[in-house]
């Protein structure tokens, strides 16, 4: 037993301190501790990620609870009812993307169900966790005999059971067999389970643990994340979006809408779970519901100052409205991420470009930025070397040059034979800021 929790402690010093984005960890860890009421996550995990990924999630629910974190697990066991069902001789069936559950399945569903349950338990226990399976943790119904068999979904979760038990520091596991109101056990749908969690607790995250480690796009690429109310349109456009991801991201689309604006699901794998809960690059895809990027007039440009001066960490000069003449700004809807875009020489210049600290890591400066490229390919700008962003700014330039302090970065094939020139101007005027030099 030593040797395990000599070998977990070595575990959690790779996952925090193995994170580059150390700062980043402290500041999450900063603001859940002001707000240490309630639940933090409700963490679904599909049964093949018990089989293939199970010390990676064990390892990363244990951490969450030793940070004073418990999440609530909803766990499914498919692959291992399959085997169940195979080894009984009973065909699979499935109507409407749902497991028809005849009568004679409901023990193996209820057996497959506690043995993954019992497993992640075991595997917790052996990191020094603590994790139990609540016995009424959800009350259900029959959804259509006659079609789906003893299939029922979710009508009310135990929201002051579950949330005593994170009060207690205990990691509640919460499977997909509950009884109705007459104690008739019914299979009921992992997603759906969640979906009743995360509808009763309002946690601060949802992670859905996939053996992809997120959602991909039509090249196999993971996408890092999806702003619904901008990107949503075309994303469900895309003919490489079908079958069982179409399904899940219009699951979480539709949980979205039932949530307030600032929440979001995070689909990662149980290696990258912590880096994508506590790092604004995150490990998996992000979705939120996310808010539109609007373009508006030279005369909202005064409207972004407080975002401005908050996202640089200092004041802008008195003379900065009247020096500099915006032509337009793009801003979200809520003034969470804005651009200030003026010209020089002709050419388009980014003069300002801030996310808030609040939305980092939503994937709005991305939405920012495409908004940006379609209205101007190409584009000029200049950024202080030192400042944290240029490294974003990096992948999205076609190349940048160096003038003292400043790096000037720009976009468009044309702006190449040109940039030397726009460099030189935009190097040789001054700060906006007060109290910078150069």
């Amino acid at each position: 037993m030593a040797s395990r929790e000599t070998s977990f402690r070595d575990r959690v010093s790779l996952l925090l301190g193995g994170l580059e984005e150390g700062r980043e960890v402290r500041a999450y860890l900063r603001r859940f501790e002001e707000k240490n009421s309630g639940c933090f996550a409700v963490v679904k995990v599909g049964g093949a990620v018990l089989e293939q990924g199970l010390d990676d999630l064990a390892d990363a629910l244990a951490l969450l609870q030793f940070l004073g974190l418990p999440p609530v697990v909803v766990y499914g066991s498919g692959p291992q009812l399959d085997r169940s069902l195979a080894a009984a001789g009973i065909r699979e069936e499935r109507c409407d993307g749902m497991r028809i559950t005849p009568e004679e399945a409901v023990p193996l569903v209820a057996e497959a169900a506690s043995h993954a349950g019992l497993k992640l338990a075991e595997a917790l226990r052996e990191r020094g966790a603590h994790a139990v399976t609540p016995q009424s943790a959800l009350r259900a119904r029959l959804l259509d005999r006659d079609r789906y068999g003893l299939v029922g979904e979710p009508v009310s979760a135990d929201k002051l059971g579950i949330e005593q038990l994170l009060r207690a520091g205990v990691i509640p596991l919460i499977g997909c067999v509950h009884a109705d109101e007459r104690g008739q056990l019914l299979n009921v749908n992992a997603d759906n389970v969640a979906r009743c969690m995360v509808l009763s607790l309002r946690p601060r995250k949802v992670v859905f643990v996939t053996g992809t480690g997120g959602l991909l796009d039509g090249e196999g690429s993971l996408i890092d994340s999806i702003n619904l109310a901008e990107e949503g349109d075309e994303l469900f456009a895309q003919p490489w979006l079908s079958g069982g991801m179409r399904h899940k991201v219009q699951e979480i689309a539709s949980l979205l809408s039932e949530l307030e604006p600032s929440a979001s699901v995070s689909v990662t794998g149980p290696a990258a779970m912590v880096r994508e809960l506590f790092t604004h690059s995150g490990a998996g895809t992000l979705i939120r519901q996310g808010e539109r990027i609007e373009r508006r007039g030279p005369e909202a440009a005064k409207e972004l100052e407080p975002l401005l001066e908050e996202a640089f960490g200092r004041k802008l000069k008195r003379s900065y409205w009247t020096d500099f003449a915006p032509d337009y700004v793009l801003a979200s809807e809520r003034g969470r991420a804005g651009a200030v875009i003026g010209s020089i020489a002709g050419v388009p210049l980014l003069d300002k470009f801030a996310v808030s600290e609040s939305a980092r890591g939503e994937g709005l400066a991305k939405s920012l930025w495409q908004r940006l490229h379609d209205a101007a390919p190409e584009l000029v700008w200049r950024s202080r070397r030192e400042n944290p962003f240029n490294g974003f700014y990096s992948a999205q330039a076609d190349g940048f040059v160096r003038r003292g302090p400043w790096s000037v970065y720009w976009t468009g094939s044309g702006l190449e034979a040109r940039i030397e020139a726009l460099a030189d101007e935009l190097g040789s005027r001054p700060p906006d800021f007060e109290g910078d030099v150069g």
